[in-house]
């Protein structure tokens, strides 16, 4: 269930789900969103970073996939060859890049990376997730079945809380 309410966060169409975030923002190259090819440089992310609209940086995190973090980001380096990732040990986080948080989500698309206020994307889980339990359909074997549900709506509220990073085809 959290599975695939996270999945919906991120990808809902909007149609019986929520409105993810990827489809639910209208992403303009040199507005919101920064395309780059081939290999992700520091220019990218800072550029990326004076994207997000005045005021969302207080409170905005990067959110990416695993391996985007690892195969384009943690190499990253400033021109003086400081990585611009940061690892944090002592808390157990994930890390930050430029001083903002880094969110791990794994139903981001490989080389998308969006930066911004996640305060600003509206959620709501009204009941709560409901599970349940039955030995009525298999009595003879001794099985349990499970049943879970969740009614959960999502949404960008602010569109301009967020930026885009994304590797294009060309």
């Amino acid at each position: 269930v959290m599975a695939c309410l996270a999945d919906g966060v991120v990808n809902g169409t909007g149609t019986n789900q929520g409105t993810g975030i990827l489809p639910g923002v209208t992403w303009t190259d040199g507005t919101n969103a920064v395309p780059y090819t081939d290999t992700l440089t520091y220019g990218d992310i800072v550029k990326t970073a004076a994207k997000l609209a005045r005021g969302y940086a207080n409170g905005a995190k990067w959110a990416m996939n695993n391996a985007t973090l690892f195969t384009g980001v943690y190499s990253l380096a400033d021109k003086n060859d400081r990585p611009i990732f940061i690892q944090n040990p002592q808390t157990d986080s994930i890390g930050k890049l430029l001083g903002f948080d880094v969110v791990v989500d794994d139903f981001l698309p490989d080389d998308v990376i969006l930066f911004g206020n996640f305060q600003y994307l509206g959620y709501n889980l009204p009941e709560g997730i409901a599970l349940e339990a039955s030995t009525q359909s298999s009595f003879k074997s001794g099985r349990i079945d499970y049943r879970a549900l969740a009614i959960a709506d999502c949404k960008p509220i602010v569109p301009e809380a967020f930026v885009k990073l994304y590797k294009t085809n060309a």
